[in-house]
Order: C-alpha cells, then sequence, then structure tokens
C-alpha cells in the first residue's frame, strides 16, 4: 500500500496535470501508479487526440459534451495506447468525483483503488452520482476508495 506521503505527492502532480485541460468549466486530472509508485499514465479532460479544441466548442456545452473525453478514461487510454497494464494499480483524480461512466472503465481495468478529493466539496449533481452510483460500484468490486482533504496537499 502507498503512505500518505506518497498519496500526497501523486495527488499534487494530478491537480497539476488538471491545469493541462484546455476546459474552461472544469479540470480533472488523472495520474496511474503501481504499487511500486511508477506513474503508469496520465490523463486530463480534453478532446481525442485528433479532434480541433476550439475555443467555440470548449464553450458550447452542446459542442462539448459528446466529445470531452473525462480525465480518469483519458489517464486508462494513454495506458492502453502505449500498452502499459493497470492491473491492481491505483487511480488518484483531482477536480471531481469520478462519475458513473469512467467508474465501469476504472472497475473493467483492473484498477484497485481510487484516491480522490472530499466528495462534499463537489457540486451537488456529481455528489448525487457519486453517492448512489459509483461508490457503490466500487464497493460491490472491491474497489478500495481513499478520501483526501485538498487542503492538506502543501509541500511533503
Amino acid at each position: 500500500m502507498i503512505d500518505s506521503k506518497w498519496d500526497h505527492r501523486f495527488m499534487r502532480l494530478a491537480r497539476e496535470i488538471s491545469t493541462w485541460s484546455k476546459d474552461p468549466s472544469s479540470k480533472i486530472g488523472a495520474v496511474v501508479v503501481n504499487d511500486e509508485r511508477r506513474i503508469l499514465a496520465t490523463g486530463y479532460n480534453g478532446f481525442p487526440r485528433g479532434i480541433e479544441d476550439t475555443v467555440e466548442r470548449l464553450n458550447d456545452r452542446e459542442q462539448k459534451y459528446p466529445r470531452i473525453v473525462h480525465g480518469e478514461m483519458n489517464a486508462l487510454m494513454n495506458a492502453l495506447y502505449s500498452g502499459v497494464s493497470v492491473k491492481d494499480a491505483t487511480i488518484y483524480v483531482w477536480g471531481l468525483p469520478v462519475c458513473s461512466e469512467c467508474t465501469k472503465s476504472v472497475i473493467q481495468a483492473g484498477i484497485k483503488r481510487v484516491v480522490i478529493t472530499y466528495t462534499q466539496l463537489a457540486p451537488e449533481k456529481w455528489q448525487t452520482q457519486w453517492n448512489e452510483l459509483s461508490w457503490p460500484m466500487y464497493n460491490e468490486a472491491n474497489v478500495s476508495v481513499t478520501y483526501m482533504n485538498p487542503e492538506k496537499l502543501g509541500a511533503a
């Protein structure tokens, strides 16, 4: 198991990676790490490779939502693209609780631990999705969930 010093480091990295997103309304970052503390993949929310992420598209929800790839999914796809297994790994997610669509993929990819910031800090619709769909799926699939206080992510 990764100790809290490393949890803080990887969550700070997920926070930094979230800033790479061009999405004006949400900045999500994800880091996938194995039990030897090796980074397997990273991702942030954005459009797929080769899809132009114009300001117009990013500011128009009807254009943005069908195209956007969530940070968690991007990290999983980046691992797949590179031929890296994420089986038994930990994913650190900064920004919002993991949605039910990403939760299904995280479980299916073999991730065994999810680290997120406190869900009560998220907008209500994200809290509801987490509480009613995502967390129960993780629980049933025996995926460990760790909550971190984002205010305690100072330098370690």
